[in-house]
């Protein structure tokens, strides 16, 4: 199985500053934690956004707020025999997008929703096949506040943006992280400053790479691949978006690769 060996931790006890900062260097969505040497966890972007975005801590900086308090605890894991379709089957039924890999007690390796899409790098079954039609979406113009609680309500973790029926952007779990970072910032140099008039336009993704329903899967994989992406809007009749999780889909129905 096609793993990401290559784990990088953080410590329960370093705060959500550092984690988010690690991630932006690393070019990754998630680190795994440890506590005195052993991994006893796991936090994501998405993770970070959802602590970051409580009413109650809005106004706290990201360095006031240990790992330890955003990280997730529960833990699932594979063999390293495990079948891809079985692990995208293991990560959808969880609402995953990682899955630590053991062997002989060990963890090995982690599995993405990146790991598992490389499987599909020679598909040419069509993206009109897999993706999601008339998606939800945001208008530039909403408060963040407004898009996060969109994005929690339905249980997703990307929104398209439109400005007069038009694709303006895309605003995904880590623009919210970095545009909730930067607000705390703000906090330091304006007392009255307010996270409801920080706008979905400020943090957005402009200009998003796009593509057809009648590209190949192979075709979209590399870009999501080359670009480090997750999601990318599908421009036909009608807007919609194909990301990672549509294709673990289909990778589990047996549909793919």
């Amino acid at each position: 199985m096609i793993m990401t060996k290559n784990i990088i931790t953080i410590d329960k006890d370093q705060n959500l500053k550092d984690a988010l900062r690690l991630m932006e260097k690393s070019r990754i969505s998630r680190l795994l934690v440890t506590e005195g040497g052993e991994i006893v966890g796991i936090i994501t972007e998405e993770d970070i956004a959802n602590r970051l975005g409580t009413g109650k801590e809005r106004k706290l900086k990201t360095e006031h707020i240990h790992v330890s308090g955003a990280m997730t605890r529960d833990l699932k894991v594979i063999s390293s025999d495990t079948g891809i379709r079985e692990a995208a089957r293991i990560m959808l039924e969880n609402k995953f997008s990682s899955l630590p890999v053991v062997s002989d007690g060990k963890i090995i390796g982690l599995v993405t929703k990146t790991d598992l899409i490389r499987n599909l790098v020679e598909s040419e079954r069509k993206v009109g096949e897999f993706y999601t039609s008339q998606p939800i979406s945001v208008s530039a113009g909403d408060t963040l506040v407004f898009a996060r609680k969109l994005m929690l309500e339905k249980g997703i973790h990307r929104l398209l943006v439109t400005d007069d029926e038009l694709l303006a952007g895309i605003l995904t779990e880590r623009d919210i992280a970095k545009g909730l970072k930067t607000f705390r910032k703000a906090i330091d140099k304006y007392i009255q400053a307010d996270i409801k008039r920080l706008k979905v336009e400020h943090v957005m993704t402009s200009d998003p790479i796009t593509i057809k329903p009648e590209m190949s899967v192979k075709e979209a994989v590399s870009i999501m691949l080359e670009n480090k992406i997750s999601g990318i809007p599908v421009v036909g009749e009608d807007f919609g978006i194909l990301t990672k999780t549509d294709l673990v889909r289909g990778i589990s129905e047996g549909l793919l690769p």
